[in-house]
């Protein structure tokens, strides 16, 4: 592997190769060293801008002057797009506001050299195809339950952020304190199928440890580093000795297959849900990862201004309609989610049957307006979900102390297949109704692997069923209480599962047992507790599921050529080749591109045949056609 580092000392550039060296080099064979890099200092606001001592970018003037808006970009080193890169560096930061952001500028949007494009907050950093870590020291207490500002609780002002192509994708509060003295700051980016996982420690901990980023692809970029003041509170913001180091080469990485799902439809008082059959990949065509790209858009005077409970499904072997990605509509703000539902592509394949739902039934007029698509990303996964075993899933009630769920999570033996070689549970739970929306409590799920073997022993994994970085959700301010702690979920977001990964623990071919336990509700030292009959209200709303996984050893990449059109009395057309048909094979040949079925014809031209074998997809089915001799009569597109 060749790693190529933009060591910032001095601002020079060194290439260092990691693999092993056939022997020392002499001074003669040597390369010569690298132009060093230009380094582009900005100022686009207050203050004597930024300076450069050695190793030292010293971004904020030490007046700490209020308004201030700085960055440092450097010149893009190696061409091209790459694996892994990463960004390390000593960061000194103070307690103040506002912070700054170091950014991976892409070269398509902002050029191979000059200087950083200008940023209004330097904290949200959201740059069209680039990736960028924010760091935020500024985000003071505001117990105002409408305020745009949602920390009321006073949590620690110490938040990092990631961003990809213009959004805010996730933000949290950094485990431990970073600001005063230098910290050490990592920053790695690894590129993965359907996206890439970020990785960013400070200060010795890991804020986001192979966090998943949908659709960031390998992308040319170059380093910035940028940092701001407020008008009402200022910071130091320093980085020493800044590495950028790249990995590989990326190979290139083919379009994944979209499938347009819901587009814009609009819910009101009597119809919340739509339903829409689609013609998905069959299940043996090798993707990666499945991503849901959903939104909620604008509806203007249509728009219901309450959190309400939204759902996409899809309609499994059996017809029964399950949910996948649960979320919350936001306070009339609109939202935008990339989920991965990799695990349900068992049923995402072939026909299939999705909904979408969100509203209400108390306005007549309003609801919500939501778009959905579904992107399959090429390649083989290192195992493939081939089974969704649905657990408990349904609406639950508390009842009486005693049953606190119990008559809902009843214990359930589930056979585990003979192919399996891991599993997962995934359970989305949320807590509803003013008790169990506000309420935190502990849940337990107790698995045996194998319940006809009491030796087998049981595994108890336990979770609290509370979200307290709600404030932090990047769909922020909203209209109404957003900010709030809820029982796992926010306005505006999607439920994010808890996710129980059992290995390869369950005994193939065995009938395995699982409980859940909910414990009690944990209320307030030294508050009263509600009466017995609000919290015999509590609601949960459930859907859990097993995904059981195997060898991916059936799976074959997806076919490449999507037939656009066919000409009217040609062979294809006499065969009865249509439109939407994906070619995979002439006379035994793969397909891979238009030249590849010249390539077959003129073989099978000269071996004089008087007709050849066409295999192709239609939806879900496979076919195999005969076709006579010479050009098919069609037209094509590469995918």
């Amino acid at each position: 592997m060749t790693n190529r580092g933009l060591l910032i000392p001095a601002f020079l550039l060194g290439l260092a190769t990691a693999a092993a060296s056939p022997g020392p080099a002499s001074a003669q064979d040597a390369p010569p060293p690298p132009a060093p890099p230009t380094a582009h200092p900005s100022r686009f606001g207050e203050g004597a801008g930024p300076s450069v001592d050695g190793g030292l970018l010293r971004l904020l003037d030490a007046a700490r002057t209020p308004g201030q808006s700085n960055a440092v970009a450097f010149d893009r080193g190696a061409p091209g797009a790459f694996e892994r890169v990463s960004l390390r560096c000593r960061l000194r930061v103070l307690e103040g506001g506002d912070g700054g952001s170091f950014l991976l500028l892409s070269t398509a949007d902002h050029g191979v050299r000059g200087p950083a494009p200008f940023l209004r907050s330097w904290v949200e950093p959201n740059l069209r195809g680039t990736f960028a870590v924010g760091i935020d020291v500024h985000d003071p207490k505001d117990e105002e339950p409408f305020s745009p500002r949602g920390n009321y609780r006073g949590m620690p002002e110490r938040e990092v952020s990631l961003h990809w192509d213009g959004r805010e994708i996730v933000k949290r509060v950094a485990p431990v304190e970073f600001r005063g003295e230098p910290a050490d700051l990592s920053i790695v980016l690894e590129h993965v199928v359907g996206g890439a996982e970020a990785t960013v420690v400070l200060a010795g901990a890991a804020v986001y440890d192979r966090f998943f980023i949908p659709g960031l692809l390998p992308y040319e970029c170059r380093p910035a580093v940028g940092a701001g003041t407020r008008a009402d509170a200022a910071t130091e913001f320093d980085v020493r000795d800044l590495l950028f180091e790249t990995g590989r080469p990326a190979a290139p990485v083919r379009p994944p297959l979209r499938v347009p799902v819901f587009d814009h439809v609009l819910t009101d008082g009597k119809h919340t849900s739509y339903e829409a059959e689609v013609v998905l990949p069959p299940p043996e065509w090798a993707f990666g990862r499945v991503i849901l790209d959903l939104e909620i858009h604008d509806a203007g005077d249509a728009w219901d201004e309450w959190d309400r409970n939204g759902m996409v499904s899809v309609r499994d072997g059996d017809g029964v309609l399950r949910g996948i990605v649960p979320f919350i509509t936001s306070y009339r703000t609109p939202c935008r989610w990339r989920v991965d539902v990799t695990p349900f592509r068992p049923w995402l394949a072939g026909r299939a049957v999705l909904e979408i739902a969100a509203g209400t039934t108390f306005y007549r007029n309003r609801g919500f307006r939501m778009s959905a698509a579904l992107e399959f990303h090429h390649g083989t996964p290192a195992l493939e979900p081939f089974r969704v075993i649905p657990l408990w899933n349904g609406a639950a009630r508390h009842g009486p102390p005693e049953n606190r769920f119990r008559d809902f999570f009843t214990p359930l033996a589930v056979p585990v297949d003979a192919e399996a070689r891991a599993a997962r549970a995934l359970l989305f739970v949320t807590g509803h109704s003013q008790v169990g929306e506000f309420t935190p409590s502990r849940r337990t799920l107790v698995v045996s692997p194998d319940a006809a073997d009491p030796s087998a022993g049981e595994e108890r994994h336990e979770s609290l069923l509370w979200k307290d970085d709600v404030y932090l959700n990047p769909n922020r301010p909203q209209f109404g209480t957003w900010k709030y702690s809820r029982a796992g979920w926010a306005p505006g977001d999607v439920v994010a599962p808890w996710v129980v990964d059992l290995g390869g623990r369950l005994r193939p071919g065995r009938t395995a047992s699982f409980r859940y336990e909910p414990g009690p509700y944990e209320f307030p030292p030294g508050e009263e507790a509600p009466p017995a009959e609000e919290i015999a209200a509590a609601g949960q709303v459930v859907n859990s599921y097993l995904v059981l996984y195997r060898e991916p050893g059936a799976l074959v990449p997806a076919p490449r050529l999507l037939v656009r059109g066919v000409l009217e009395g040609g062979n294809a057309a006499k065969a009865g080749v249509r439109e939407g048909d994906w070619l995979a094979s002439y006379d035994g040949r793969p397909l891979a591109s238009v030249e590849d079925l010249r390539t077959a014809i003129q073989a099978a031209e000269g071996a004089g045949r008087p007709a050849s074998t066409v295999v192709l997809h239609r939806g879900a089915e496979r076919l195999v056609l005969e076709v006579g001799p010479g050009k098919l009569g069609v037209s094509l597109a590469e995918r």
